[in-house]
């Protein structure tokens, strides 16, 4: 090739990596590696590949208010690192992507033998972190597919810890286990710089809290969410839980407050979150008994959210209240028929538990949950 064409290939494939930075940021690229046999088991790659990449694509597609990292196969890659594999020049796109931060996080995972043993390596390295590696040893009794997935499960952990504490705590919310879940979160923070000041230890305190609310111990996590309110006073779930608890210990004149200082001195961006902080203030002033102001948070609740089933199950609460119960059947009708479409963000506890303006109402798992991804394979 000669120099003119070299150079021009050289800038065209600068130009596209600069636009493969904005593409790959905050993503994942995953290999996996096996041999053809373990003992007298076959092992097909794409099936390993699909087992290993699954709670992966399920970690990535989680419900959060911080965005969860793209997953993308091994064999992915952008155009302008084609083209300099074309032309011979990754050496110097790799150099340009690490000067532009452009590559992606890495996973790899590679089942091998030793001793006669399954193990399984889990590496990686990421933009936020320093290299890792894990060998992983099957559980007794633990199946190669279910070994492989817990294998995936580690390695998100390591370069997507609150995105995968997010995963855990949704997995866990029928079985109430959150061991695993309370572990990552203790071990991430470990991690974190100690400084007073931190959204991400605010992030890992509040699902800390929603993990007490499991546990039907408000008090415990009215701690967990005060502390995330102080250590990120612009953490705006945080402040929603707090009200959500101070309503749950029957202050609603402190969840009022709570939520009038939010929406007026720094209200949400996310439309979700601000009608979210609507609903809570229109729960208190239930609870407080002024069915009119509740009405009209409620209206402009639903201007931010139409699709909220918490706020069309206290808009049914209202007009119960107001003696209107073909109304309030209506509404209820209506936040069944939006179960199918309705999302909150997994951090959020109204999204896990009825908001409870009555008094000395129970921590009660609500009806309505973020609607089931099903995938076929």
């Amino acid at each position: 090739m000669d120099l003119v064409t070299l150079t021009a290939a050289l800038f065209v494939a600068l130009g596209l990596l600069s636009a493969d930075a904005v593409m790959n940021a905050n993503s994942v690229v995953v290999q996996v590696t096996a041999p053809a046999k373990i003992g007298n088991v076959a092992i097909e790659q794409a099936t390993l590949e699909q087992e290993f990449e699954d709670p992966l694509y399920a970690i990535s597609r989680v419900q959060s208010v911080i965005v969860p990292p793209e997953i993308h196969a091994g064999n992915d890659q952008g155009v302008g690192m084609a083209l300099a594999k074309l032309v011979r020049l990754e050496s110097v796109a790799y150099a340009l992507q690490g000067e532009l931060r452009a590559r992606p996080d890495q996973l790899r995972f590679a089942v091998y033998i030793d001793q006669g043993e399954v193990r399984g390596l889990v590496s990686g390295s990421g933009t936020q972190i320093a290299n890792f590696r894990q060998v992983m040893v099957p559980e007794p009794d633990e199946n190669l597919l279910h070994f492989v997935q817990r294998s995936a499960i580690v390695g998100a952990s390591q370069l997507a810890p609150y995105a995968t504490a997010v995963y855990l705590l949704e997995q866990h919310a029928a079985d109430k286990d959150f061991t695993d879940v309370v572990a990552l979160i203790e071990q991430s923070e470990r991690k974190l710089p100690h400084t007073p000041m931190s959204f991400d230890r605010s992030a890992f305190d509040n699902l800390l809290g929603i993990v007490a609310l499991f546990q039907n111990n408000p008090k415990a996590a009215a701690v967990q969410f005060a502390k995330a309110v102080a250590e990120a006073p612009s953490n705006a779930v945080a402040v929603l839980n707090a009200a959500f608890v101070d309503l749950q210990l029957d202050d609603n004149h402190a969840t009022a407050e709570r939520m009038r200082r939010l929406v007026t001195d720094a209200p949400p961006a996310n439309p979700v979150l601000l009608s979210t902080a609507y609903i809570t203030w229109a729960a208190a002033e239930l609870g407080l008994g002024d069915l009119t102001q509740a009405d009209a948070l409620l209206i402009k609740a639903s201007a931010l959210d139409p699709q909220s089933t918490t706020e069309l199950e206290i808009w049914a609460d209202l007009k119960e209240l107001q003696g209107n119960k073909a109304a309030a059947a209506d509404l209820r009708r209506r936040a069944l028929q939006e179960t199918e479409t309705f999302e909150n963000y997994a951090e959020v506890a109204a999204l896990y538990f009825q908001l409870a303006w009555r008094d000395n109402q129970p921590v009660t798992r609500s009806k309505f949950t973020n609607p089931t991804i099903v995938t076929f394979h």
